[in-house]
C-alpha cells in the first residue's frame, strides 16, 4: 500500500464534464451503430437459447475449410447454416454450426435437422466411401449402448436395465476419451482400463473418422422465448434490488448516482459487447449480472467514504466538491488494487479461455473498467450536482 502514500491530490471533479462527454458519446456511438430500434434488424447477435434452433460445435482432423463445411452442408440440404472457424490446436479444425429455428419447429424436426447436418459433415470424411462402418467419432452414447445390450460382449447376465445399468459406464469413459482426443485417431485413445472384449467390440463394428461432435443442443422458439423473459427478468429484479438497498443505505442523491453510474455501466458494455460482434448467450447475461454488482460494490465503497467525511470537523465548511474529491483520492489505493486484481483475472478467462469463455469474459473485462470509472466520474459528479441543485450537505448525514 505505501507505494499509493506518495500519489498527488488529483482533482477527479474538476474533469468530470470532459469525462461525461467521453464516456456517454462512446455509448451513443455504439447505440446509433447497433440500431436497436429496428428490432429483429438490429445489429445483435443473439445465441440458440434465445432465437430457438440447432447450436453445434464440431472439430475435424486435417486439413478441412470453413468453405468446405458451408459446401457440404449445402449440398445435405442445409441451405440456412452459419459456420464460423475457430483453431484450437494443430493438425484440427473446429466449428461453430448454427441454424435457426423454423416458425412452428418441435423437438421431432430438430431431431431429424440434427442427423441431416450430421451426415452432411460426414461426406467430408474421404474414408467413409471405402469403409461402411460406423464411425465411433461420431455415434451417440446410446446408440453405442444399444450396440452392447444386443451383442453384449461381456456376457452380463440379466434383464435390460441390469445391461444398461453394466455397460453405460464404460461408454461415459469412451465418450470422455473421445473428447480428449478430438477426434481419436488410433484405437490405443480408448480408455486403458476399457475390457479387451469392448475394446475388440469397437475395433470390430466401428471405424474412427476425421470428425467428432463437440456440442449439440437444440432450442425450440417456445423454450426460448421463456429463456428471453426470464433473463430479462433477472437483470430487471436485480437492478431495482440494488435500487432499494441504495435507498435505505444511503440519501436519495446517493441512489440518482449509484443507478445513473449502474445504467452508464451496463449500456458501456452492452455497446462494445455487440460493436465486436460477440454473441449473446445465456452465461452471458449472467456475466452482466456480475458487472452489475461489482459496478455498485465499487461505487458504494466510494460512498461510505464521502458519508464518513462528511461528519469530520474539517468537512463542515468545505464545498461537497472538495470533500467528493479528497474521498476518492483515500480510497483510490483500494480502487486500483482491487479492480486490477479482478481486471487480470477476466483479461487471462478472455485471452487463453479459447472461444467457448472468450463471449462471458469481455463484459467482466469492460465491467471491470467502467465500474471503476464510473463510481469516480459518474455517480460522484451526479452526488455533486444534486447537492449544488437540491440540497446541503447536511443531508448527506441523515443516514448516519
Amino acid at each position: 500500500m505505501k507505494i499509493f502514500e506518495h500519489l498527488p491530490h488529483i482533482p477527479f471533479m474538476k474533469y468530470s464534464k470532459v469525462a461525461l462527454v467521453i464516456s456517454w458519446g462512446i455509448i451513443v456511438a455504439c447505440l446509433l451503430w447497433i440500431h436497436p430500434w429496428k428490432g429483429a434488424d438490429a445489429h445483435v447477435k443473439l445465441g440458440m437459447q434465445f432465437t430457438g434452433g440447432i447450436d453445434m460445435m464440431v472439430a475435424f482432423k486435417g486439413n478441412v475449410h470453413q468453405e468446405d463445411v458451408r459446401n457440404a452442408l449445402y449440398a445435405g440440404g442445409v441451405q440456412q447454416a452459419g459456420v464460423v472457424a475457430y483453431q484450437d490446436k494443430p493438425g484440427v479444425a473446429m466449428f461453430s454450426i448454427k441454424v435457426k429455428a423454423r416458425k412452428g419447429q418441435d423437438e421431432k424436426d430438430s431431431s431429424t435437422q440434427i442427423k441431416q447436418i450430421t451426415a452432411a459433415l460426414r461426406s467430408l470424411d474421404a474414408k467413409a466411401a471405402s469403409d461402411h462402418r460406423l464411425d465411433l467419432n461420431t455415434e451417440s452414447v446410446g446408440a453405442i449402448v444399444d450396440t452392447w445390450m444386443k451383442a453384449n460382449p461381456l456376457g452380463i447376465q440379466g434383464d435390460e436395465t441390469a445391461l444398461r445399468l453394466a455397460y453405460e459406464p464404460y461408454v461415459d469413459k469412451v465418450i470422455k476419451a473421445r473428447e480428449k482426443a478430438s477426434p481419436m485417431s488410433d484405437y490405443n485413445q480408448l480408455p486403458s482400463d476399457l475390457p479387451g472384449a469392448l475394446r475388440a467390440s469397437l475395433e470390430k463394428d466401428y471405424r474412427l473418422g476425421n470428425l467428432t461432435i463437440l456440442k449439440n443442443e437444440s432450442f425450440s422458439p417456445s423454450i426460448s422465448g421463456e429463456w428471453t423473459w426470464k433473463t430479462l427478468s433477472a437483470v430487471g429484479w436485480a437492478l431495482v434490488a440494488i435500487l432499494v438497498y441504495v435507498l435505505f443505505r444511503f440519501t436519495l442523491s446517493f441512489s440518482v448516482g449509484g443507478i445513473v453510474a449502474l445504467v452508464h455501466d451496463v449500456l458501456m458494455a452492452l455497446g462494445l459487447f455487440v460493436l465486436f460482434g460477440f454473441e449473446f448467450s445465456v452465461p452471458v447475461v449472467a456475466s452482466f449480472l456480475i458487472l452489475i454488482g461489482y459496478s455498485m460494490a465499487d461505487t458504494i465503497v466510494v460512498f461510505d467514504r464521502i458519508r464518513e467525511n462528511s461528519h469530520k470537523p474539517e468537512y463542515r465548511r468545505v464545498d461537497i466538491t472538495k470533500l467528493v474529491d479528497d474521498s476518492i483520492n483515500q480510497t483510490l489505493s483500494r480502487t486500483i488494487l482491487t479492480s486490477m486484481s479482478v481486471l487480470f483475472v477476466a483479461l487471462c478467462l478472455f485471452i487463453w479461455g479459447g472461444h467457448a469463455l472468450r463471449d462471458l469474459a469481455f463484459p467482466l473485462v469492460v465491467g471491470v473498467l467502467t465500474g471503476t470509472y464510473s463510481s469516480i466520474f459518474i455517480a460522484s459528479p451526479v452526488v455533486v450536482f444534486l447537492d449544488h441543485q437540491f440540497g446541503g450537505k447536511e443531508k448527506l448525514k441523515q443516514h448516519a
